[in-house]
């Protein structure tokens, strides 16, 4: 099912305000989203970012757009090098063992909707050339075999987060260096120190600073600007306010990209969670306490610019709306089987089926409010149990069906096994019956005759009515 063409809005955090979505390139969308740095297990905090930008692309695949999701993986990094050196092993063995976490964290979440995944490593050439061209452009120095971004070049510094050069001072992954012009200043390149992997350079061997690992690929796949670039509201300063100026020195054209999104964080008791701060839940963890529905739903059961408060309590609070919505979709599908043709309950749940799709887009076109969108769900529910009570027929069940997998293709907090394959089988099942049908016009009929002796096998009954041939499962 296709939602009309309506006005989608997001909240840009360069411009501060909401503005309607228009692509660069018609009805293509270049989406970005900084992927994760694979240097220890995946934490709830991770999955909030990375469930809310699946929603993002999700949506905007409803809506009818072509979207190119673009997700980097930032294989080498100085979290990445302090973990070799506490535990004596090599960077590509620790970045392999915590990638299959975070893509066994992003499969049970049913993230699957990024288009590919870019090694910051495989995108060497790039970076030196991007690198280079800055320092070409005036905007970039090389000290000691480093290079750094010269800040107080770039007339535009600040302009996402508000900082000023001046207030920017050393902290976080910006480490203190007297080879610096400025404070403000950031690595591109970084000399190879004495146990480090590191690349050849025209500067002499080393690896590429955080911030221009993510320009070089961006600018590879999508040219020198783009729709959307998402991520958590952390990291808008330093490292997105240094990919702007990274960018548009080198390009030349502004703004790099059109619209910005950050997701808040997810708090443990008034502090975000790290690992640091020893209040870090890994999903595997989480996903010992709920199941990976409940999980998502919990997610996504906040705006995802808000902050979500991470408790057990909350867990368990998610735990029972989800079943809610679960058993309603359930008691959906057995009237879906029953006989009877009509109820009395039809018509109400058929308005209340619109009603509630209405609302769930009107909701999603504004910022992607998935809170405001689950709460049209959730009143759909109460509907839709009110209806069943009365009596339903199947038509309306099917018709009320169709608003939850709406609402799945979107959300994706149903399994994969119950709303995915059944739309499946049911389209394979549709295409043996027109199979066997065509066989009884050819006049084969030991061919339809197999088809129907086989599918009986399997509990399928193929009923001939008035309308043609159904069937159901026995």
């Amino acid at each position: 099912m296709r939602t009309a063409r309506m006005a989608l809005r997001i909240y840009n955090t360069l411009t501060r305000q909401k503005e309607e979505f228009v692509p660069l390139r018609g009805n293509r969308v270049t989406m970005f989203v900084c992927g994760i740095t694979p240097h220890d297990l995946t934490h709830v905090g991770h999955a909030k970012t990375y469930v809310a930008f699946d929603v993002v692309a999700r949506y905007l695949r409803h809506k009818g757009y072509s979207v190119f999701y673009l997700q980097n993986i930032t294989d080498i990094e100085d979290r990445i090098i302090t973990k070799m050196e506490t535990w004596k092993r090599g960077w590509k063995e620790i970045v392999s063992e915590f990638w299959k976490d975070y893509m066994d964290a992003m499969t049970a979440l049913r993230c699957d909707s990024v288009s590919l995944y870019a090694r910051a490593t495989d995108y060497m050439p790039e970076i030196i050339a991007q690198i280079h061209g800055l320092i070409e452009k005036g905007f970039a120095y090389v000290a000691d075999g480093s290079v750094y971004f010269d800040t107080t070049r770039f007339q535009g510094w600040g302009k996402l987060s508000g900082q000023k050069v001046e207030e920017h001072l050393p902290g976080a992954r910006v480490a203190v260096d007297e080879r610096k012009r400025n404070p403000a200043d950031f690595a591109l390149w970084k000399a190879q120190k004495p146990g480090e992997p590191g690349w050849p350079s025209p500067w002499g061997p080393g690896r590429p600073g955080w911030h221009i690992e993510d320009t070089a690929i961006t600018i590879h796949h999508f040219g020198p600007q783009y729709d959307l670039h998402g991520g958590a509201s952390e990291l808008k300063f330093p490292h997105h306010e240094a990919e702007i100026a990274q960018a548009e020195s080198f390009t030349g054209v502004a703004p790099f990209v059109r619209t910005w999104m950050h997701g808040g964080m997810l708090m443990v008791k008034g502090e975000e969670m790290h690992k640091s701060l020893g209040n870090f839940w890994s999903v595997r963890d989480a996903l010992k306490r709920v199941s990976q529905e409940e999980l998502r739903f919990f997610l996504l059961n906040a705006h995802y610019r808000s902050p979500i408060d991470f408790t057990l309590e909350g867990l368990d609070e998610a735990r029972v709306a989800y079943r809610r919505i679960r058993e309603a979709y359930e008691s959906l599908r057995a009237e879906e089987r029953a006989d009877r043709e009509t109820g009395p309950g039809d018509t109400p749940l058929q308005s209340a089926a619109a009603t509630a799709t209405r609302e769930f887009t009107e909701a999603m076109d504004d910022d992607f409010n998935t809170r405001e969108a689950i709460a049209a769900v959730y009143e759909f529910v109460t509907a839709a149990n009110r209806a069943i009570d009365t009596g339903i027929g199947r038509g309306a069940a099917v018709e009320a069906l169709g608003a939850f997998r709406t609402f799945d293709e979107v959300l994706a907090i149903f399994p994969p096994t119950q709303a995915d394959a059944e739309r499946r089988m049911a389209a394979l099942l549709d295409l043996i019956v027109k199979l066997r049908e065509d066989s009884r016009t050819r006049k084969d009929f030991a061919m339809s005759d197999a088809i129907r002796t086989r599918l009986a096998e399997f509990g399928v009954v193929l009923e001939d009515t008035k309308d043609g041939v159904r069937w159901k499962l026995r």
